[in-house]
């Protein structure tokens, strides 16, 4: 009895997988580095990116804002960000795409600026802010205060990694 198509084709494929780990032992060369994907923000020339989820987006007004710190020095600091990426806003969950320099550790700091005036408004009454925030890491907050580095640092140690922030809203 001759077997199927199909279990030929699977005997040919386990047969080319060893084959394929054999030459991939003896020669351990370095894979190419991978483009960023089509649609991928940022000013950069995009030696890598990341993959970025703002979680909890209540609506589509306004713009969906990033903004990249690469150095602890610099971060939440007055023109501290080393790249800023809007977006229009999506309701619910949002993946973008941002380029980066290289592979690296990075903090993003993702506000919903549904006003499109290109700031986190707060009222200073109440001493919160009046539009959805969050941070990589999703650190607690508490009461208002500014994360620190540590907190919110996250290592990009290769192409197309993902991470997700919750848009906390007042």
């Amino acid at each position: 009895m001759t077997p199927t198509p199909v279990i030929k084709h699977r005997r040919s494929l386990a047969a080319s997988g060893i084959a394929a780990l054999t030459l991939g032992a003896a020669a351990l060369v370095p894979a190419p580095a991978m483009a960023a994907p089509a649609g991928c923000e940022g000013d950069t020339s995009g030696a890598s990116w990341v993959f970025l989820e703002a979680q909890n987006m209540r609506n589509a007004k306004g713009w969906l804002t990033v903004k990249i710190y690469n150095n602890a020095d610099d971060f939440l600091g007055s023109g501290g960000s080393m790249d800023v990426i809007r977006v229009p806003a999506k309701p619910g969950n949002q993946r973008i795409c941002m380029k980066l320099p290289e592979n690296g550790t990075y903090a993003f700091f993702v506000y919903h600026d549904e006003d499109m005036d290109k700031k986190l408004n707060f009222n200073f009454l109440k001493m919160r802010p009046t539009e959805g925030g969050g941070f990589s890491n999703n650190p607690d907050m508490g009461s208002i205060r500014r994360p620190s580095w540590k907190e919110t640092a996250i290592r990009i140690s290769r192409p197309g990694l993902a991470t997700r922030v919750t848009v906390k809203y007042p």
